[in-house]
C-alpha cells in the first residue's frame, strides 16, 4: 500500500525533504549577497553569526542561501546601508600595499641557473618552425 501525504514533501532516501515553492531567483548565496551589497563574503558572514535577527540561512548542497526579500529587509532595518557606504569610503581612501615577495634572491638564483636551456630551447624552436 502506496502513503499518501498531505504535505508539500518528496522522499528521497527515506529522508522527508520540504518543497519550497519560492522561485530559484529569490534565494542568494551568502557569496552572491556580499558581491551585490558590495561587502567581503566574511562580513557576511559575521553578519550571520553575531545578529540574531539575520534572515534564516537555509543549506543546500554545501551552500547557504538566504531570501532576497528577507536580506533587503534586514539592510533596511537602522542605520545599516549608511554604515556600509560609511565603511565602503573608508575603505576605498586606503590603498593596499603592494605585495613584496621576499624571495627574490631565489627566483633570480633559479633564472640564472636555468636561463642557457631556456635560450637555447628558444633557438631550437625559431629553428623548426623557420623549416616548417
Amino acid at each position: 500500500m502506496i502513503e499518501r501525504r498531505t504535505s508539500l514533501a518528496t522522499a528521497t532516501e527515506g529522508v522527508i525533504m520540504p518543497v519550497s515553492l519560492d522561485k530559484a531567483t529569490d534565494y542568494m548565496c551568502l557569496a552572491d549577497v556580499a558581491r551585490e551589497v558590495g561587502v567581503s563574503r566574511a562580513c557576511v558572514s559575521n553578519w550571520h553569526k553575531r545578529h540574531e535577527d539575520f534572515p534564516e540561512v537555509q543549506s543546500l548542497g554545501g551552500m547557504a542561501y538566504v531570501k532576497r526579500a528577507e536580506l533587503y529587509a534586514w539592510l533596511d532595518k537602522g542605520d545599516r546601508w549608511a554604515r556600509i557606504q560609511l565603511n565602503q569610503d573608508r575603505v576605498a581612501v586606503q590603498p593596499r600595499k603592494p605585495r613584496v615577495r621576499r624571495d627574490a634572491g631565489e627566483i633570480r638564483r633559479l633564472i640564472a641557473e636555468h636561463e642557457a636551456a631556456l635560450v637555447r630551447l628558444h633557438r631550437e624552436l625559431r629553428r623548426s618552425l623557420a623549416d616548417v
